[in-house]
């Protein structure tokens, strides 16, 4: 077992002894499977509030794992989804494989998602918004990472684990508030 194996493996173990896993998945991820999960979800979340924030995360979080994640047959490295909870948060986490090329731009982003509040966050989604090259050719402006920002009220964890010379493992964490 190589060395982000065995990290994963106890990151994946900390995770599920500190909290209470609703719900997980890895390997491909497919327009049918995120309806199955999102369904799933539902029934696992509690008050309406926490569960419209929670749910509309979770949907973007799936869609990036379908739109970004590299996949190739026999995948060591297969995206992944977790859904836990404690008793003040529940927490979201996206993992895939992505090129190195994409880490500085992916990783800035996150920073600046993190550096604002909310006011600053709204102003960056309209900027992306209203200018003319914001989308990029997976169909992506970075006003999926603003929306869950927004939505998770809190910082985002994340990571990048180098696999091999071109490509790394992304994990993204995100925890939202358990109260009404």
């Amino acid at each position: 077992m190589n060395k982000m194996n065995s990290q994963f493996a106890f990151d994946t173990h900390q995770l599920m002894e500190k909290t209470s896993v609703k719900l997980s998945f890895s390997g491909e991820f497919s327009s049918d499977l995120i309806t199955v999960l999102l369904l799933m979800a539902k029934s696992n979340i509690g008050g309406r509030s926490v569960m419209k924030k929670v749910y509309n995360i979770m949907i973007e979080g799936l869609e990036n794992l379908t739109k970004h994640a590299l996949k190739s047959e026999g995948d060591k490295f297969p995206a992944m989804f977790v859904l836990a909870q404690d008793d003040d948060f529940y927490y979201l986490a996206t993992g895939n494989k992505i090129l190195k090329n994409e880490v500085s731009s992916l990783q800035e982003k996150l920073e600046k998602a993190n550096k604002l509040n909310k006011d600053e966050l709204r102003e960056w989604y309209n900027e992306i918004l209203m200018s003319d090259n914001g989308i990029n050719a997976k169909g992506g402006a970075g006003l999926g990472i603003i929306d869950m920002a927004l939505k998770s009220g809190n910082k985002f964890g994340f990571s990048f684990q180098d696999i091999d010379a071109e490509h790394s493992f992304f994990t993204l964490k995100i925890k939202v508030d358990d109260a009404e």
